[in-house]
Parts: structure tokens; C-alpha cells; sequence
């Protein structure tokens, strides 16, 4: 069975969520400049960890690494931490 970026990312999510971490999977990103939707992670974390999350939920863990963060804004309600990165 051949795991999707969607699947991939989502079970990271939980990870991170799991481990005390904002963390949700956006299955349409989109903001300039990107071209069109992409599957991106939305998390608080460095981009260590989001590769640590990667590597534990995914048999084939390279093909899913993210090579982009972008700016996330703040976490939802009135938590404190660091801001948002989304990666894809």
C-alpha cells in the first residue's frame, strides 16, 4: 500500500499534537507565491522535529521531508509560543 503526503502529514500531526505541539495538516495551502494547492503541515515546531515526526509515521520517510516553511501566523486562541511555520 503506497502512503500519500495527505496521509503522511496528518499522521505527523497527531504526533506532534501527542507530544504537546500545535500541529494540523492542511490539505489545500495555498497563499502566493506558491502556484496552486499543496498538502502543507501546520506546526510550531523547528523543522528538526517535523522531520523526527516524518520519519516515525512514514515507511518511506525522504519522500515526504518538506523542503519549505512558510510564515503560519499565530496559534489559535489565547496560547502562548512561537509562532506558526507551514511546511510543505
Amino acid at each position: 500500500m503506497t502512503e500519500t503526503r495527505l496521509e503522511v502529514y496528518a499522521n505527523a500531526a497527531g504526533l506532534l499534537s501527542r507530544m504537546g505541539y500545535h500541529a494540523r495538516v492542511i490539505p489545500d495551502y495555498n497563499r502566493p507565491p506558491i502556484t496552486g494547492p499543496v498538502v502543507a503541515l501546520s506546526t510550531d515546531v523547528e523543522g528538526v522535529l517535523v522531520g523526527y515526526a516524518i520519519a516515525m509515521v512514514a515507511e518511506n520517510p525522504e519522500t515526504f521531508l518538506p523542503t519549505t516553511r512558510m510564515p503560519g501566523g499565530r496559534i489559535p486562541g489565547s496560547t502562548k509560543g512561537p509562532p506558526l511555520g507551514v511546511w510543505f
